[in-house]
């Protein structure tokens, strides 16, 4: 995606299996009133049937010169131009009221359509990548009138929501399922899923609180259905000495009054089934106009030196040929998989504003040279993934171009969402949808069959020509989901291993669902990493709770093949972010390579390359050696070596082993037939020497009697022991260790044979 300013959502969750007491131990955030901002008032009740919304006023005094102020948020998809603010008589405040339904909002300033500021009176939220977006709550229209206290026996009606869809609804075995409950914060002591079984009983399932915000706990039980028919369910909420049910009326009732049940159709919700070969690979991630330029003849006049700063529009001369050029050195580093931003014909340097979708751009190489290094890479057992760009174009793509040209007679009037003719392309333009207000960027109508029938096409086209081996689909939760899921359709029918990756900043299950992607950038499980080994805001129990709502979130073969990322063309990379601190990065480095999911290292984070926000973090790939940094080069090898050579931490199971906040150490175990790995992290500055019982995991098939420990990598003096299903382990500040215990072959027993027989077998 398109990242020079837009900022980004952080994900805040709690996971599944925190207890109670925790989770309300956790709850101390501010009153929701002492959050509101900017100024509120309360309009007149909108007519019946209408949604209920507030007047929020928005007021700015800019400290630099301002030709235009407007604000953007999630309450306007981060559009910088359709809330604009007036100035006022006095010459110096912006000013603007929108009527905005309730929900917790995160929004910026965008003064002169391109420079964006936090709103300096309003509390700040750090959205993971070094933005600070400004924090809006709004209440719903009967918090005024009851609390918000946990065991009061008083619980918010309105705030009480289901959806029985798969917004609400995950199936994540072949008779497993995840239903999900909102309730008020802090509201509600407890939450079952009700299930009503052929025979008329009816069981109890509990919930957990997995998510929350200033305004909303959502609540999630998974549960095992007796049979794949349709099934009846509801829900039960405790608080106090207070009972209800909420089932299919929509409303809170008595626990003891006839429900209106839930259906449950099963069959309606697809297995997920994904492709093996992620399982197996690192990818590497090349952002084609920065990696390598191994063809002069192509750059244009408009090519600057190899290394120069980056800016948003200017181009250094990467293509495919450097690519080419340079797959000895990934193969060293041990990658056996790429992905390549935008390659198609566009306007900018980044290519997400697309031009022709069926032609390489130029300055990047043709066809047939993306047709070779795809056959080249595939003779050496790699795999390559293409950015497809289906939520926008750019503006020379054909069909906008035509209706800037024909304006209402074009005949693609409906590939865009047009407002009025004619097109005017300029910034605060108001005649058709742009990708969150930007102008270059038109969004299309993938509902109209003919825009998806086109881009169905574009999707098969380099399966059979190019032989690409899937998609990271950018910008994909602001496509409808139909268009997804004949996506799917069309591409695995082309090719039935294509790995379908979706661009999704939060929880995703709802595209994880069989029908529509494989896997998604999994940008809460960076929020979480960095959290817990950069920043050092999270503690080991907190880190684990997050860990595990990913993975509850979420199908298991979605979660062994999630895209699992330290950095990309969208966020400040690692090295940047870690202050140069090393074993910060190196634990989290460790981590990616052995934590379940497919693995991708952001191009040049291998050799301990810098870079900022967009677009600093686009920098020209260093190929001097002498500026490389050879320890985090070596490491990078070290990790990667660990995962391709060791099965388990590509197959295998996960389960965490400690999680103490006293000591800070961390550690895992991933079990894969006779082989279980154990990974351990100090994530403390001080040096820690512990001691752990480790019996064999349940259901393993491991046996202790013929188990032997071996190190698979240790880092700042890690040592460990084992012995009587002891493990003894020291490691240094920061430090961190990988073991393997493995079941020993037995000995065969000896058969001592006759001379006639060893004559007969041979010796």
């Amino acid at each position: 995606m398109y990242q020079q300013w837009f900022p980004k959502r952080r994900f805040v969750a709690i996971a599944q299996g925190a207890t109670l007491g925790w989770i309300l131990a956790q709850a101390g955030l501010q009153p929701v009133k002492a959050l509101h901002h900017p100024q509120v008032t309360t309009q007149a009740m909108p007519p019946s049937k209408a949604p209920f919304t507030r007047a929020i006023t928005f007021r700015y005094v800019p400290t630099q010169p301002a030709q235009t102020v407007c604000v953007a948020g999630t309450f306007n998809d981060w559009n910088k131009s359709s809330y604009p603010l007036k100035l006022q008589p006095d010459g110096k405040t912006w000013v603007g009221t929108y009527a905005i339904p309730p929900g917790v909002y995160y929004y910026r300033f965008v003064i002169n359509g391109d420079t964006w500021v936090s709103d300096p009176n309003a509390p700040g939220v750090d959205d993971g990548n070094s933005n600070i977006n400004s924090l809006l709550v709004v209440e719903p229209e009967d918090y005024d009138r009851y609390p918000a206290r946990v065991g009061d026996g008083v619980i918010t009606p309105s705030a009480v929501l289901h959806h029985p869809d798969r917004s609400d609804i995950t199936r994540l075995g072949e008779r497993r399922f995840a239903f999900a409950l909102r309730t008020r914060h802090n509201d509600v002591a407890q939450c079952f899923v009700l299930l009503e079984k052929a025979n008329g009983e009816v069981t109890a399932h509990p919930m957990e609180i997995v998510l929350k915000d200033p305004l909303y706990d959502r609540w999630r039980g998974s549960v095992d259905i007796p049979s794949l028919k349709p099934i009846h369910y509801a829900f039960l909420l405790k608080d106090g000495p207070t009972t209800l049910r909420y089932d299919a009326s929509g409303h809170l009732a008595a626990a003891n009054t006839p429900p209106r049940w839930f259906t449950l159709q099963p069959t309606a919700y697809p297995l997920l089934v994904t492709p093996l070969w992620p399982r197996d690979a690192v990818f590497y991630q090349i952002f084609p106009d920065r990696f390598a330029n191994g063809d002069p003849s192509n750059d244009g006049p408009d090519v600057q030196p190899w290394g120069s700063k980056p800016t948003g529009t200017n181009r250094m001369g990467g293509d495919l040929m450097g690519v080419l050029q340079h797959l000895d050195y990934l193969k060293d580093l041990g990658i056996n998989a790429i992905y390549f931003n935008p390659l198609f014909t566009a306007r900018s340097n980044h290519g997400y504003d697309t031009t022709d979708y069926y032609h390489v751009d130029p300055r990047f190489g043709t066809n047939a040279l993306l047709r070779k290094l795809v056959d080249r890479v595939h003779a050496m057992g790699w795999h390559v993934i293409l950015d497809g760009v289906f939520n926008h174009t750019g503006i020379d793509f054909f069909a906008f171009k035509s209706l800037r040209e024909e304006g209402p007679r074009s005949p693609y009037r409906d590939w865009y969402f047009i407002y009025k003719f004619p097109i005017v392309v300029a910034e605060g333009q108001r005649t058709y949808e742009g990708w969150f207000g930007v102008p270059w960027l038109p969004k299309l109508n993938q509902a109209n069959p003919a825009t998806r029938d086109y881009f169905l096409h574009v999707g098969t086209y380099w399966i059979r020509e190019a032989h690409i081996d899937g998609w990271r689909l950018d910008a994909a939760d602001q496509v409808v989901p139909s268009f997804w899921k004949a996506f799917r359709k069309a591409v695995k029918s082309a090719n039935p291993n294509a790995y379908l990756v979706g661009e999704i900043w939060g929880d995703a299950h709802a595209w994880l669902q069989g029908d529509e992607f494989d896997s998604v950038m999994d940008y809460p499980w960076r929020a979480a990493v960095l959290d817990f080994f950069v920043f050092d805001t999270s503690s080991p129990s907190r880190f684990d709770q997050q860990l595990a709502q990913i993975r509850d979130s979420y199908p298991p073969a979605a979660n062994a093949v999630l895209f699992n990322l330290l950095g990309s063309h969208d966020t400040v990379r690692l090295r940047t972010l870690c202050q140069d601190n090393w074993p910060k990065e190196r634990q989290a480095v460790l981590f990616q390579m052995t934590y379940p999911g497919t693995p991708c290292v952001y191009y040049g984070d291998e050799i301990g390359m810098e870079g900022g926000k967009d677009p600093d973090d686009r920098r020209c790939m260093e190929w001097n050696p002498k500026k490389w940094n050879r320890t985090i080069l070596q490491f990078f090898k070290q990790a990667i070596a660990l995962r391709r050579n060791t099965p388990a931490l590509r197959y295998g199971d996960y389960r965490t082993i400690i999680a103490d906040d006293a000591s800070g150490l961390f550690g895992f175990e991933r079990t894969w037939q006779r082989s279980r790995v154990l990974v351990l992290f100090n994530r403390s500055d001080r040096s820690l020497q512990q001691t752990l019982p480790l019996n064999e995991p349940p259901q393993s098939r491991l046996s202790s009697m013929h188990n032997f420990l071996r190190t698979l990598l240790a880092t700042n003096r890690a040592r460990a022991t084992w012995k009587d299903n002891l493990l003894q382990i020291q490691l240094g500040p920061r430090g961190a260790i990988v073991l393997e215990t493995q079941q020993a072959p037995k000995e065969p027993a000896r058969t001592v044979l006759s001379a006639k027989t060893r004559s007969r077998v041979g010796r």
